[in-house]
């Protein structure tokens, strides 16, 4: 008798995006009649405290504490509050919670619904974004998650005039890696305004003027997650500068955002060396970096990032699938096995 396997597509839940100027709006977007319990990073305690009425749980927000003992100390928070399987689980903070809180909310009760308040320009622009959840096991960065997109995430641009200018460039670099791969001319636009280089363009008089190109970030990102939500194709390309940035924030400790900004810089020499990305491009991606205050150079001669990349999620066989560039708002995959890659990485800085 012969057996057959129906095989049944899944489709993961598209994400609500709201918009508002003022912290004191965003009760406004959350679900009414819902019990709810917030996880927040600790240093916002006491901005939750005062706009929620729910319980609020924190916790710190290091690469560190992103991990299983966390997981279980949070899992039981949630249980003394009375969360059930009926809870909305708000997550406010930067990417780091929203790692873990989106991962605790996927596997309390085998998964709860859950809501993100992006805090900081890092998680605005990249991981409040895409449904990507996960813990790190043994410092090696998001070994274990899940795909599970937030019900719903709140952008506030106020958080981003609270934050330090080092916050802010964590998240230039993710911002403009987006529009690296996928939109040259709000890359321009935003490098102009920025740097204030450019006359016909108004320079910054706060940060919260970032605002539209967060929301152009978020509407590029959200569109290709719709159409490759569980990252077989299309979705890799929001991994520039990602495979190299990992490598080096276990090797040297950097931040996600120094260790993007250097992999941006790494991946657009290795494009110009490949003949893929025009020369006179691949300068001007280097120049701006510059100009912003980003770091482009490797603390370390990037070979000896090698052997952490061959432990990286983007490992398939004995080839590493990096993303490069073959223009400014052209991004490609580009497969390189573990031999070549150590050729090309021998002048690279």
């Amino acid at each position: 008798m012969r057996k057959f396997c129906r095989f049944v597509g899944i489709e993961m839940k598209e994400t609500a995006l709201y918009y508002c100027e003022k912290i004191k709006d965003i009760p406004v977007f959350i679900p009414k009649g819902r019990r709810v319990v917030v996880l927040a990073d600790k240093r916002l305690e006491s901005v939750f405290i005062e706009i929620f009425p729910y319980p609020v749980i924190t916790v710190d927000s290091t690469e560190d504490n992103k991990c299983f003992e966390t997981i279980e100390n949070l899992t039981i928070k949630l249980m003394d509050a009375g969360a059930d399987r009926g809870t909305l689980l708000l997550i406010a903070g930067g990417g780091i919670v929203g790692d873990m809180g989106g991962f605790l909310a996927s596997v309390y009760y085998r998964g709860i619904d859950f809501g993100i308040i992006p805090t900081t320009l890092l998680s605005q622009v990249d991981s409040s974004i895409g449904g990507k959840t996960a813990i790190n096991v043994r410092g090696f960065k998001n070994i274990l998650g899940l795909f599970n997109p937030a019900n719903f995430t709140i952008f506030c641009s106020e958080f981003l005039d609270t934050l330090p200018r080092k916050q802010i460039d964590e998240g230039l670099a993710e911002m403009l890696k987006t529009f690296l791969l996928a939109d040259k001319t709000t890359y321009l636009d935003a490098v102009d305004i920025i740097i204030g280089g450019n006359p016909h363009l108004k320079k910054l008089s706060s940060f919260s003027e970032l605002f539209p190109f967060i929301k152009r970030a978020t509407e590029i990102k959200s569109e290709i997650v719709k159409r490759d939500p569980f990252e077989k194709g299309e979705r890799k390309l929001l991994n520039l500068g990602h495979t190299f940035g990992h490598a080096l924030e276990k090797l040297c400790g950097i931040s996600h955002g120094e260790g993007v900004s250097i992999g941006i810089a790494l991946c657009t020499q290795l494009s110009v060396k490949l003949r893929l990305l025009p020369k006179s491009e691949g300068n001007k991606i280097i120049r701006d970096l510059d100009a912003l205050g980003l770091p482009f150079t490797s603390p370390v001669p990037p070979k000896e990032l090698v052997e952490i990349m061959t432990k990286d999620k983007k490992k398939d066989g004995e080839a590493i699938q990096f993303i490069l560039l073959e223009g400014i708002g052209k991004a490609v995959i580009y497969p390189l096995t573990i031999e070549r890659l150590k050729g090309l990485l021998n002048d690279l800085s």
